[in-house]
């Protein structure tokens, strides 16, 4: 199931993902937790996904970068692109129960737009075919909740 989350100290999640186009638009706590990896890897702002530990009750915090977004093809798949892959790195750390975070938009965009495209990336991400929920049922589901932390409309 998924729903709206918006207290990052909540001790139902394991993960906290975050999608930005850069860290100067993320929450304090979770800039200063990416601080030493930054220092070791500049890439690591506008490129993948950074696992790193946080002192938060979930434990880890996976930074997915949109990377540049003023360029004549960018366009809001960067979104959806970078929340896919920020829940596709938490599932590969262990995560069951992962907190989705949108921040920033395209430039002349608004927030919703950008907030819905991380959403269905990270739906994506985390979708079951029919057939593999009704055959093998140990593997019916990726995540047992995932909680959003977005745009609220």
């Amino acid at each position: 199931s998924t729903r709206v989350c918006t207290d990052l100290e909540s001790g139902d999640f394991d993960a906290i993902v975050v999608v930005s186009p850069s860290t100067k638009e993320i929450p304090e706590v979770l800039r200063k937790a990416l601080e030493p990896t930054l220092a070791l890897d500049k890439g690591a702002e506008n490129k993948g996904c950074t696992l790193v530990p946080v002192s938060l009750p979930a434990k880890r915090l996976v930074y997915s970068a949109t990377g540049p977004l003023d360029r004549d093809y960018d366009d809001l798949r960067r979104f959806s692109e970078a929340g896919c892959a920020g829940i596709k790195r938490a599932l590969a750390a262990g995560a069951k129960a992962p907190l989705l975070m949108s921040c920033g938009t395209m430039p002349n965009g608004t927030v919703k737009e950008a907030s819905t495209c991380t959403l269905l990336g990270a739906l994506g991400a985390v979708y079951v075919p029919l057939e593999m929920r009704e055959s093998v049922k140990e593997r019916a589901k990726k995540v047992n909740l995932m909680g959003w932390n977005g745009d609220k409309e």
